[in-house]
């Protein structure tokens, strides 16, 4: 049942991030203020068991509190938080190990303290709070030099050869407009304008750092007709009123930011002009490795679980009247990504051609495949003409 009266020991011992966007943590008493967020279970073998049904008993609407008194593995909490999901996203979690406190995220783990208590609690967001537009904002702001990529870097070649892949995957001959729709910073439309300098390129993104980033390096590169605007896909800023709509448009990596695909797909459609190319890609669901991770992984980014299989939006846009002219997966799954990241981070960049060479020729095999053998691939794009 949910809690009714004083904590217990554990939950009395245990300091607990009320306000974990902002990093502060407060005395779990504080925190149990509000019982009616808190389910209490004695294992996960229980928790498995009960959590739907003890889901439909507690409020929602702000952060869940699932305590377990015993501390179960990874595999275990992961399925917890498998259940827990698309209601609430498990953001962090608290455990007990040799007499210390723990608060581990996704940036790693740190130590709170000393705890004479035993036990879990897992801190979970609604997904309305995780995919708000204050909270992308906020974090795309806050991550956004991450995301320019740095020159000379090992793995620059392989983020260089992605975004290059996307943005050149369906050509049209004489592009006028072109639209970077949720630019992040700016690259894969880069790389459209650059291919073609007569055209015009415009892009957006919820975070107004993002787009500043995206604009200096459109003018580093030399493109003279550069527009950047603040905005989500699910009401893009472009185009504007008395605006024209673009011949082509492209968006890698932004449909699994979304708390509304339907919505985001609508406006994705907008904004192309009749006859059109719309070229859009994303992570993979289906992925093995993503597969993998979200058996093994208690904390995962919030995109991996709202990720969409690339047929979920082949359908909805030929639905929406386009044409389907092709697909493709990209970058290999597991482990790959893995020893992409020991070569960036251990190995001093020896493994970057062979691994970039890996996956072109990956990439190549699954487009003249017709894009088949989803799972072998962490992210797919798909081409389409606008009706």
């Amino acid at each position: 049942m949910p809690m009714q009266s004083k904590p217990t020991d554990l939950l009395q011992a245990v300091f607990v991030d009320t306000d974990h966007a902002n990093g502060q943590v407060v005395p779990l008493g504080q925190a149990a203020e509000a019982p009616h967020r808190w389910v209490v279970f004695n294992d996960a073998q229980e928790a498995a068991h009960n959590l739907p049904r003890r889901l439909d008993q507690v409020d929602l609407q702000g952060t869940l509190y699932v305590y377990l008194r015993v501390q179960p593995s990874d595999r275990a909490l992961s399925e917890l938080r498998n259940q827990l999901w698309p209601r609430v996203h498990v953001g962090l979690l608290y455990s007990v190990r040799g007499g210390h406190l723990r608060r581990r995220t996704l940036q790693g783990e740190q130590a709170c303290g000393p705890c004479g208590a035993s036990g879990l609690v897992l801190v979970a967001d609604p997904l309305q709070t995780v995919l708000s537009q204050d909270t992308t904002a906020s974090k795309f702001d806050q991550n956004a030099k991450r995301w320019d990529g740095e020159p000379g870097s090992p793995g620059y070649p392989h983020f260089r050869w992605m975004r290059r892949f996307v943005a050149l995957y369906e050509e049209p001959a004489t592009p006028q407009r072109i639209l970077d729709f949720g630019c992040g910073a700016g690259w894969v439309g880069i790389e459209a304008a650059l291919r073609h300098p007569k055209a015009s390129l415009s892009f957006f993104d919820p975070s107004p750092e993002m787009v500043r980033i995206a604009a200096e390096n459109a003018r580093l590169q030399g493109i003279q007709q550069a527009e950047g605007r603040v905005g989500f896909g699910e009401a893009p800023p472009f185009p504007g009123p008395g605006e024209a709509r673009f011949d082509w448009v492209i968006s890698s990596g932004v449909i699994s930011f979304s708390p509304d695909p339907t919505a985001w797909i609508q406006g994705l459609v907008d904004t192309v002009a009749p006859g059109g190319t719309l070229v859009v890609g994303d992570i993979q669901a289906a992925a093995w490795g993503f597969k993998k991770r979200r058996r093994s992984h208690p904390l995962l980014p919030v995109r991996e679980l709202n990720a969409k299989h690339h047929d979920e939006v082949r359908k909805a846009l030929e639905a929406a009247g386009f044409q389907f002219l092709g697909g493709s997966g990209y970058q290999c799954t597991y482990p790959i990504p893995q020893l992409l990241h020991l070569n960036e981070t251990r190995l001093k960049g020896w493994l970057t051609q062979p691994l970039l060479g890996l996956n072109r020729l990956a990439a190549r095999l699954a487009r003249l495949s017709g894009g088949k053998f989803a799972g072998a691939f962490d992210s797919w794009v798909m081409a389409f003409r606008a009706p």
